[in-house]
């Protein structure tokens, strides 16, 4: 049985923003109304309306809590993703330049695991969505922000506190992962699968029957990466992209969120018609931000390696977070967009 998702109460939100420097001693938080959000994995989201005593704060907040679905916050433990989205905010993001809601204040659930309250953009954006979006403007504005988020530390592991605190799909989890993509398609492949075409198919099963080996040739450099760079995890404005859900954040090679991103965001012919440009652009952004060694044929290169990463992440994830109805169709989009990326950049000549 689902547990059920409870909203963070006045109590809690008027401690976490006056912790967090929101809230002044003339102001208490006296009443409020949360509205669940969104259709996340790994969390439980809402939207709150506040009402005050005294001096009044913020109007609204978006909070994200650990999931009250016992699988998928399981699944958030077992990488570590509470944790390390809310170190993202604290300790990271000062020294960063990306779009994305600022942290207001933290708060815990029942078992003391982190939630984030975090300023409420709805005003002024909208969430993107896997099943409707997805266009060449929006995919040129996401590669814009890569450079903000990835020269900053860019090889330099020690200044991030060592790699050892990230999610890395690719080096320390990928013998659990390959099992866990077996384990999915063989439960949800039938479902998930049923618009891929032979050529599709024939490689969601061949990639995860080499994705070790493939895993093994992915080389440096190394850098902060997203790692889960998907429409779900975006927000649109008149400004452009902001991204959002830092729970997967990875220490791992740069070329991974673009090629996540193309190959997951866009159907194949706009994709097959930007993917060149838009790579190139990245590599222009980190030039300009200091970071050298990392030339256009090299960039071109490890983005046809990591074509295959639509498919790592997300056959992997397919059947270990709360079925639904939107999340089967979610990762039926997933996986045929990935499924052809690869096929396109002949992944398999990695392995």
């Amino acid at each position: 049985m689902t547990a059920l998702i409870t909203a963070p109460t006045a109590r809690d939100l008027d401690a976490a923003l006056r912790a967090g420097g929101i809230l002044g001693e003339a102001s208490r938080i006296r009443q409020v109304a949360a509205v669940p959000l969104g259709a996340g994995q790994l969390a439980d989201s809402f939207r709150v309306e506040l009402r005050y005593d005294g001096q009044p704060g913020p109007g609204s907040v978006f909070v994200k809590m650990p999931s009250s679905d016992a699988d998928s916050a399981a699944t958030a433990a077992r990488i570590g993703a509470y944790e390390r989205e809310s170190r993202f905010y604290r300790d990271l993001l000062p020294h960063l330049d990306v779009r994305t809601p600022r942290l207001l204040g933290l708060v815990q659930d029942g078992a003391g695991d982190p939630g984030l309250v975090l300023e409420d953009l709805s005003g002024r954006t909208r969430p993107l969505d896997q099943m409707r979006d997805g266009s060449v403007e929006q995919a040129r504005s996401v590669a814009s922000q890569l450079a903000g988020l990835q020269a900053p530390f860019w090889d330099d592991a020690d200044s991030v506190g060592g790699a050892h605190l990230f999610y890395n799909r690719l080096d320390d989890h990928i013998e659990g992962l390959s099992e866990r993509y077996a384990i999915s398609w063989q439960r949800h492949g039938d479902v998930v699968g049923a618009g891929l075409d032979p050529a599709q198919r024939e490689m969601v099963q061949r990639f995860g029957a080499q994705v070790l080996d493939w895993a093994a040739t992915v080389g440096g450099p190394r850098t902060l990466v997203h790692q889960d760079l998907r429409l779900d995890n975006l927000l649109w404005g008149d400004d452009g992209a902001w991204l959002v859900d830092w729970q997967t954040l990875a220490w791992t090679t740069p070329a991974w969120d673009l090629a996540f991103y193309l190959g997951s965001a866009l159907e194949p012919e706009p994709r097959r018609a930007v993917e060149r440009e838009v790579v190139r652009r990245h590599v222009d952004a980190l030039h300009e931000r200091g970071v050298t060694g990392w030339d256009h044929d090299t960039a071109w290169q490890e983005h046809r390696r990591l074509s295959g990463s639509v498919l790592l992440a997300m056959v992997a994830a397919l059947g270990f977070v709360q079925p639904t109805e939107r999340g089967f169709e979610m990762f039926a989009s997933l996986v045929q967009r990935g499924a052809q990326h690869a096929i396109d950049h002949d992944v398999l000549a990695f392995t």
